[in-house]
C-alpha cells in the first residue's frame, strides 16, 4: 500500500547549522539537516537520486511536538525518545497548563498523525511484531523512511513537568488519590520534592495556580 503525502523541501541555515523545512499534511516542519540523506550507506557511497527524510525516534519526536505546538497552540506538549536493545520508542504526553488531558478529538488527531511515524505494530495473536510495508513519498518521490517501533501518545502531563506539578499539588491537596489522603499544601510540597523535583518548577507550578 502506498500513500501520498504532499512534502516540500527547503534547505535552509540557521546558526551555523544547516536545517531543512518541509511540509507534512498542510503543515510545515522544520528539521536539522542530519536527517536528510542524500547518499547510500556503506564504503561505496553514491548519491540518491532523491533525498530521503530518516524519521528516527529523535526527529519523529521533534515532528510530533512540532505539529502539536502548531495545530493546537494551546496544549502543552512534551516528547521525548528512547532507544533499548530490541528497538526504539517516541512518547508524547498532551495536557492542558493545569495539568488536565485534552479534548478527545484533539487526542485522537494527534495520535493518527503520530501513529504515521511507527514502522509497524505488534500482534497479539502471534506475539510477533509485524513490520508496515506502507511506503511513504511526497508528489516528488521523496521517501520518508519511518524508523520508530514503537509510539505512544498519552492524555496527560510528563511526569515532573509544570503542568504534571500542577496536577500533583491538587490531587494531595483536595482528594484521596494518594496513600494518606488529604493533605495540606506544605506537606504536598515536600511529597512532591520526594520525586526529585526541583524548587524552580514548583514555584512555577505555585505561581500558576495562584494567578
Amino acid at each position: 500500500m502506498y500513500f501520498s503525502i504532499v512534502i516540500m523541501i527547503k534547505t535552509i541555515k540557521m546558526k551555523n547549522n544547516s536545517k531543512f523545512k518541509f511540509v507534512l499534511n498542510e503543515v510545515e516542519f522544520l528539521l536539522p539537516s542530519k536527517f536528510l540523506r542524500t547518499h547510500s550507506y556503506g564504503h561505496n557511497r553514491v548519491k540518491l537520486p532523491n533525498p530521503i527524510i530518516e524519521m528516527v525516534p529523535v526527529a519523529a519526536a521533534s515532528v510530533i511536538k512540532q505539529y502539536v505546538k502548531k495545530k493546537y497552540p494551546k496544549v502543552v506538549v512534551s516528547s521525548s525518545s528512547e532507544s533499548f536493545s530490541m528497538g526504539n520508542a517516541v512518547n508524547v504526553y498532551l495536557s492542558d497548563e493545569f495539568g488536565n488531558g485534552v479534548d478527545e478529538k484533539v487526542y485522537k488527531d494527534v495520535s493518527s498523525f503520530a501513529k504515521m511515524f511507527q514502522y509497524g505494530k505488534f500482534n497479539g495473536m502471534i506475539d510477533m511484531y509485524e513490520n508496515n510495508d506502507s511506503k511513504f513519498f511526497s508528489e516528488k518521490g521523496t521517501e520518508i523512511d519511518m524508523g520508530v517501533k514503537f509510539v505512544s501518545v498519552n492524555n496527560r502531563p510528563m511526569f515532573g513537568t509544570v503542568p504534571d506539578i500542577v496536577r500533583m499539588i491538587t490531587d494531595y491537596t483536595t482528594t484521596d488519590n494518594y496513600y494518606g489522603g488529604m493533605v495540606s499544601l506544605e506537606k504536598a510540597i515536600k511529597n512532591i520534592k520526594g520525586y526529585k523535583i526541583d524548587d524552580k518548577k514548583i514555584n512555577k507550578a505555585l505561581t500558576l495556580m495562584n494567578s
